[in-house]
């Protein structure tokens, strides 16, 4: 992508500026010492040098450095006092160069269009206004495209979660379940412990047929035990006699 310098055109206008420090940025900046050129620019805008030329050759040591953003604004302030359409127009045409590296496509396609108003038959400026246009659509484009991807990972990353939320609440629906069944299983175990237990502490009661044998029993053995003291008192009275 070509940048306009006024290189050339420094012999004759810089050698109108007192400053010795913007023939030393000149030089520096044709022999690529881009550091060294912005530093004599500088000092040289300090020496009251002329604003609109420094200013540009300034912008420009900073686009060789690939400082695009900064240029820009460099650029920015040489428009502003500049005053002939010429150099409007190229300021306006490396402005929008350095809008172009930077991937600001907007501010690019408005400085080319102001280069084109001020220079209708520059053809660089139209072939790079027609660049930054495609490379727009095609940045918004992408960006259209990687905003559908994110949607979609979002919209498949919640589908997961909710799929992951409804297992997690069906398991704690299972463990519920079988907590609560196993709960009804102990209190039915318990239950019936109890009513064995009950069953063994109850006295077991007696049939009617076995009420009268066990008192026929009673009685008996009654009689037997009256028969027997009856005998031993019989047995007493004929000894006695006896001895008698």
């Amino acid at each position: 992508m070509r940048l306009l310098y006024v290189l050339l055109m420094i012999s004759v206008a810089f050698a109108e500026l007192p400053s010795r420090e913007v023939s030393k940025g000149n030089k520096s900046a044709q022999s690529g010492q881009t550091d060294q050129a912005q530093y004599h620019y500088v000092k040289a805008l300090e020496n009251h040098a002329d604003t609109s030329t420094v200013m540009y050759n300034l912008g420009n040591a900073m686009y060789d450095a690939g400082e695009f953003e900064r240029a820009m604004k460099i650029y920015s302030g040489a428009i502003d006092s500049t005053r002939t359409p010429e150099q409007l127009e190229r300021a306006y045409y490396n402005m929008g160069n350095a809008s172009f590296q930077a991937q600001k496509y907007d501010e690019a396609i408005a400085s080319y269009i102001e280069a084109l108003r001020h220079n209708p038959s520059d053809d660089d400026a139209r072939q790079n206004l027609e660049l930054a246009l495609r490379m727009k659509k095609k940045s918004e484009e992408q960006q259209q495209q990687q905003q559908n991807q994110d949607q979609d990972k979002q919209e498949q990353q919640d589908k997961q979660d909710q799929q992951q939320d409804q297992q997690n609440q069906d398991q704690q629906n299972q463990d519920q379940q079988k907590q609560d069944e196993q709960q009804q299983q102990n209190q039915q175990q318990g239950d019936s412990s109890q009513a064995q237990q009950g069953q063994q502490q109850q006295p077991q009661q007696m049939s009617k047929e076995e009420a009268e044998q066990l008192l026929n029993a009673l009685l008996q053995d009654e009689q037997n035990t009256l028969e027997q003291v009856r005998k031993v008192k019989v047995a007493q009275r004929k000894k006695r006699a006896k001895d008698w």
